[in-house]
């Protein structure tokens, strides 16, 4: 149960008019929905102009919720539009203003606080947050719900809820086998950016693993589908918010059948049954699986051929038949909720006029009748009185929540049920006359819709110094290559970036080469969400190590790391693409902010960043490894915290259709790291990089020698096959 003792909400999802039908006809509390811009769904139908506005109405008509999805990264070029879509949905006092919007960006987040501060932000799980530390920075930014990643079991959610902030989860529908926030390989395999709602779902294709898993599966990237059908009094007990189904992609159909099934299950508080799972996997599967909530990351987690059984499908008039009676309820809801709220005061005495009295907080009214005859059978009792007498519907009033009828009735005594109800109605009449007499309520204060004040991007200042080389390793005991070769690398080099699971064994290392002069040591916190301890952990080992800055990914940790005494500094992950974004970030103590790789060059020197010039960049962080047969099994990370001080030995490759060969570097806490088949070279266009405070180099895979040679390739200004940069 939630902490206010209600079921979670269930949400479910709604990329067209007919699957928000659908879904409110199946019984959802919410619904989630987008434009077509700015939506993390691009390819559904989604709402254009009116009809955007015309689907919050329909929505709370039936008593349900409506979030709107404004959730991709957005550059400072689109800043205005998506403000205007935002005020399109914020702007109005009526039933079509939306309950909350679901945010990615916290640039969008920051710029949206300043035009309306009452608006309730929800953030998406393509923030990627999920740690104790970033519900406190977002509750301190106005945020009121997390969307955690799939990621986490049902221990790690339990932990987050209970807090200021409110706590969603997904329930059902596709799994993404990367972090999301964290997936660059659309964007670099075919130039399509999940980020931006456009993904090409390159995790569902083939490819081959080296060295070959015992899951020997072509699609080793194609998760199973999450169903939690079968755990939800486990859910339920977590404390979670909100319960939400995946699928705007998906038919009317689809969304109408498992929104029902789930409504089902929660309201009876239950599993569901062999039957509800067959008709779930009937809809449309790749496999089941709970393998994140429960803990076990297993091999039977890939994914199998998609399949579905159309005759399954619910009709469309079944849909509109639901939806129909759902309307009609909201409507007599809202109608009892509307009504004025009256006491009743009825006397019934011998030889005396009946008496019934009506009493709202504005007015009253008396009305009386003939005097009561004696009974000749069963008298007249109070709770026949009560019973005739709060009979109100269709009336505009409704009985007091508490001793809504006072009855003075004198023993012996009898009148006709026909003669209770014609005081009833009279009275009725009477009062509403008397309202209806009373001066009308003062208007409310006109709002007129509000135009945002045009985006104006804050100002970064310009640097004319060029910029500072930054080395980050992928693998730390590339520093126990040949020692020469690698002191030629790390002189030039100032600062050395390394996961900070290794810091100490990299601080080992350079005092082993015995440098004159050494390079800064900067730890690189984990990209999933740890708790407070583990996080403790890791700085510890930062400041033994005599780390001054600390990379981050998240504004948690960045808070997190300042708390602690460190200069943090956010990474490439916090997918920066805006002015605001940055100063976000700035305002958090953040002395750089990475460019999201996703920015061209022009980009990257307007807003001051820090950008990768050199390397293969991670396209893919892994919760489940791929290296191993299943989680904690691996001899290398040892499990999840864990294997902190263990050497991580995981490596690998995947190869796709085309021969592109992706390395895969397994890390602590049993993640795996897929990075770019083709590194990034800019070797001979630095000038256009001018600007920017510093240029990070990403050692994965090369040797030594081969990591020398680019350097030297970097200072001499020379080409090199890559991927560039746009400018």
């Amino acid at each position: 149960m939630t902490k206010n003792g209600k079921l979670p909400e269930l949400l479910a999802p709604a990329g067209s008019e007919e699957s928000l039908r659908a879904a409110l006809a199946a019984g959802a509390d919410a619904v989630y929905f987008g434009a077509p811009v700015f939506s993390n769904r691009m390819r559904a139908k989604n709402f254009a102009g009116d009809a955007l506005s015309d689907a919050i109405r329909l929505t709370h008509a039936a008593g349900a919720k409506a979030h709107i999805t404004v959730n991709t990264r957005v550059r400072d070029r689109e800043m205005d539009e998506a403000l205007a879509l935002c005020d399109r949905i914020l702007s109005p006092w009526d039933d079509s203003r939306a309950d909350a919007i679901i945010i990615a960006d916290m640039g969008l987040a920051a710029e949206i606080k300043k035009r309306w501060p009452d608006a309730v932000l929800h953030a998406s799980t393509q923030t990627s947050m999920g740690s104790p530390a970033d519900c406190r920075i977002l509750y301190a930014n106005g945020f009121r719900r997390l969307v955690l990643p799939r990621e986490l079991s049902r221990e790690e959610i339990a932990h987050l809820c209970g807090g200021p902030l409110e706590i969603e989860i997904f329930l059902h529908g596709a799994h993404c086998v990367s972090c999301s926030g964290q997936c660059l390989m659309s964007w670099f395999c075919g130039g399509r950016s999940g980020n931006r709602g456009e993904c090409a779902q390159p995790c569902r294709l083939p490819y081959a693993l080296d060295p070959a898993s015992s899951q020997n599966s072509p699609t080793p990237l194609s998760l199973a589908d999450m169903c939690l059908a079968g755990d939800i009094p486990a859910l339920i007990a977590t404390g979670v918010d909100s319960l939400k189904i995946e699928g705007r992609l998906k038919p009317a159909s689809y969304v109408y059948g498992v929104t029902s099934v789930y409504r089902r299950l929660l309201d009876d508080r239950r599993a569901a049954d062999p039957k509800e799972l067959a008709f779930l996997a009937d809809l449309f599967t790749r496999g089941f699986t709970d393998g994140y909530f429960a803990g076990k990351y297993v091999p039977s987690m890939v994914g199998r051929t998609a399949r579905e059984n159309p005759a399954s499908f619910p009709d469309a008039k079944t849909i509109r038949t639901a939806l129909g009676e759902r309307l009609r309820e909201a409507e007599k809801k809202r109608a009892a909720f509307m009504a004025k709220r009256v006491r009743m005061t009825f006397s019934c005495r011998r030889n005396e006029p009946v008496r019934l009295t009506l009493v709202s907080d504005e007015a009253s009214a008396t009305v009386e009748g003939d005097p009561p005859d004696e009974a000749t059978g069963k008298p007249l009792d109070r709770g026949a009185v009560v019973k005739s007498l709060t009979k109100l519907g269709g009336t505009g009033l409704t009985p007091a929540l508490t001793d809504p009828v006072t009855v003075s009735l004198d023993d012996g005594l009898w009148m006709p049920v026909s003669r209770l109800n014609d005081l009833r109605r009279r009275a009725a009449d009477a009062l509403n006359e008397a309202l209806s007499a009373l001066p009308p309520d003062p208007p409310m204060p006109h709002r007129p819709p509000r135009v945002p004040d045009p985006y104006q991007p804050p100002k970064t200042p310009r640097r004319e110094t060029d910029p500072a080389w930054i080395l980050s390793l992928a693998d730390v005991f590339s520093l126990a290559g040949e020692p020469d070769t690698v002191r030629e690398i790390l002189a030039a080099f100032p600062r050395v970036t390394v996961s900070a699971w290794d810091v100490l064994r990299a601080k080992e290392s350079l005092d082993r080469l015995g440098l004159d002069n050494p390079p800064e040591l900067t730890a690189s916190l984990p990209v999933f969400p740890l708790p407070d301890d583990a996080l403790a952990a890791l700085f510890a080992d930062a400041h033994a190590a005599g780390c001054r800055l600390v990379e981050c990914h998240t504004p948690g940790q960045a808070a997190a790391a300042l708390y602690n005494g460190f200069t943090p500094a956010i990474s490439f992950r916090g997918n920066v693409t805006n002015a605001a974004a940055a100063e976000f970030y700035r305002s958090l103590g953040c002395a750089e902010v990475a460019a999201s790789p996703e920015l061209p060059c022009a980009a990257v020197r307007q807003l001051g960043l820090v950008p990768i010039a050199y390397g293969k960049i991670p396209v893919m962080t892994l919760a489940k490894c791929v290296l191993a047969a299943g989680n904690r099994s691996c001899a290398g990370c040892g499990g999840r915290v864990a294997g902190r001080k263990k050497a991580f030995v995981c490596r690998g490759t995947l190869t796709d259709r085309t021969g592109a060969r992706f390395p895969v570097f397994g890390e602590a806490d049993c993640v795996d790291v897929v990075y770019n088949a083709v590194p990034q070279w800019m070797g001979d266009r630095l000038n256009e990089l001018r600007g920017a405070p510093s240029l990070i180099f990403q050692w994965t895979d090369e040797s030594a020698d081969g990591f020398l040679d680019v350097v030297r390739r970097y200072r001499r200004g020379a080409s090199g096959e890559g991927r560039r940069i746009p400018n």
